[in-house]
C-alpha cells in the first residue's frame, strides 16, 4: 500500500491532485484543516500487481511508514485538543529544528493558563517562549576567583584550542591572573606547535604530555598559575586511554572542572551521545562553539532541553581577543525563530 500526505486550498482541489497523482482508486484515510487553512489529505492506494518487488524488507518499510504517519496522525490530534494556536505552535517548532517530543512539551506548558486567543497573538507567544526556555535552559559562570582547572572535551575540529585561547585571554588581560596552558593532545600533527603560538602570544607558560607517563610532571605547572586550561584529544571518552588521562587529571588537580564544545553543526544523536557520554565527567557546562556559522541551532535547542547541563560560553569566529561572549538564552531563541 502507498501512503501519501496532500496539500491545497481546498479539499476538491487535493482530491483531484490525488486522483491524478495515485488514480482513482485512491482510499481517504484522514484530512483536516491546517491552523492557516490549508487542507491536509492522507491517502492511500494498493500499487498494481507486479509494478513492484513485494520482499519481505519492501513490505516493513511500507508498514514502517504507515505506523509514522498514523502516529503522526493522532499526535497532531493531541496537539489540537490544547486549540489551533498549540497546533501552529507546535508544526512551527518542528520547522525550526525541534523534535515532536520536546516540541510537545514546549506547546503544552505554554498552554496552562493561556487562553487559546491569546496564544495566537504574536507577543505573547515570544514573551511565554522566552519563559520556557529560560526555566529549562540554566546558564553558569564557569570562571570563579579561586584556584581554577579547565578542561576542554569535544569531538576533533569543534574549536577546543581556539576556545582554549579564547579563555585564556580573558583570564590573562581581563582578570589580571597568572594563566598555564596544557595539552593533552600530544599525538595530533600540529597542535603542540599551535598550542606553543598561543602561549607565545599571550606570553603564558605552555606543558605538553606526549605520553601518560608525563602527566604528573606537566602538572606542576599548576602550582605556579592561579587558572590551568588543559586542552583534550578529540577522541571518544572510551578511545585510545583518553578516559584515564582525564582521571589522571582529577588525581593530579582535585579541583578539576571540565568544559563540553558542542556545535549546532552536529546532528542530534551526535550532540546526544557526546552529552550523554561526558556527562559521567559530571560536566560543570556546555560552551557552544562556532554559532557564527550558521542559525539553524533547533537540534542543538533540543539536545539542551532533553539532556539538561547549564551553559556557559558561545563563541562567535575566530578572533581570539574578541569572538567569545557569555550565553544569552533569549539570542539562541532568536536564532532559532529566525532561522
Amino acid at each position: 500500500m502507498l501512503v501519501k500526505k496532500l496539500y491545497g486550498s481546498s479539499m476538491k482541489k487535493v482530491l483531484k491532485q490525488a486522483k491524478s497523482e495515485l488514480g482513482e482508486d485512491v482510499v481517504i484515510l484522514s484530512q483536516k484543516t491546517l491552523p492557516e487553512g490549508e487542507i491536509e489529505l492522507t491517502v492511500a492506494v494498493e500499487p498494481p500487481r507486479g509494478s513492484r518487488s513485494r520482499d519481505t524488507n519492501g513490505l516493513e518499510e511500507e508498514i514502517g511508514e504507515i505506523k509514522q504517519i498514523l502516529l503522526s496522525l493522532v499526535e497532531e490530534q493531541e496537539v489540537l485538543r490544547l486549540g489551533k494556536a498549540a497546533l501552529f505552535l507546535y508544526q512551527e517548532l518542528k520547522q525550526k529544528g525541534l523534535s515532536k517530543k520536546i516540541a510537545y512539551q514546549v506547546v503544552q506548558e505554554l498552554s496552562q493558563g493561556i487562553e487559546p486567543d491569546e496564544l495566537m497573538k504574536k507577543e505573547v507567544m515570544e514573551k511565554e517562549l522566552r519563559r520556557f526556555f529560560c526555566s529549562r535552559i540554566a546558564t553558569t559562570e564557569p570562571l570563579a576567583e579561586e584556584k581554577l582547572c579547565i578542561g576542554l572535551l569535544g569531538r576533533t575540529g569543534v574549536g577546543k584550542t581556539t576556545t582554549l585561547a579564547k579563555l585564556a585571554s580573558i583570564e590573562r588581560f581581563q582578570r589580571k591572573r597568572r594563566v598555564g596552558l596544557i595539552s593533552l593532545d600530544g599525538e595530533k600533527v600540529g597542535s603542540t606547535e599551535e598550542l606553543q603560538r598561543i602561549g607565545k602570544i599571550l606570553d603564558v607558560p605552555v606543558a605538553v604530555a606526549y605520553e601518560r607517563k608525563e602527566l604528573s610532571k606537566v602538572f606542576e605547572l599548576g602550582d605556579r598559575v592561579d587558572t590551568l586550561l588543559v586542552d583534550t584529544p578529540g577522541k571518544r571518552l572510551g578511545e585510545k586511554g583518553l578516559r584515564e588521562k582525564l582521571f589522571d587529571m582529577m588525581t593530579l588537580c582535585p579541583h578539576a572542572q571540565f568544559h563540553l564544545l558542542l556545535s549546532p553543526h552536529y546532528r542530534k544523536d551526535v550532540l546526544l551521545e557526546d552529552l550523554e557520554t561526558y556527562d559521567r565527567l559530571s560536566l560543570k557546562s556546555v560552551i557552544l562553539a562556532k554559532m557564527d556559522e550558521t542559525r539553524q541551532v533547533g537540534s542543538l535547542m533540543d539536545a539542551m532541553l532533553s539532556h539538561p547541563v547549564p551553559l556557559s560560553w558561545m563563541t562567535t569566529g575566530q578572533n581570539i581577543l574578541r569572538d567569545i561572549l557569555p550565553v544569552n538564552r533569549g539570542m539562541l531563541l532568536d536564532m532559532m525563530m529566525e532561522a
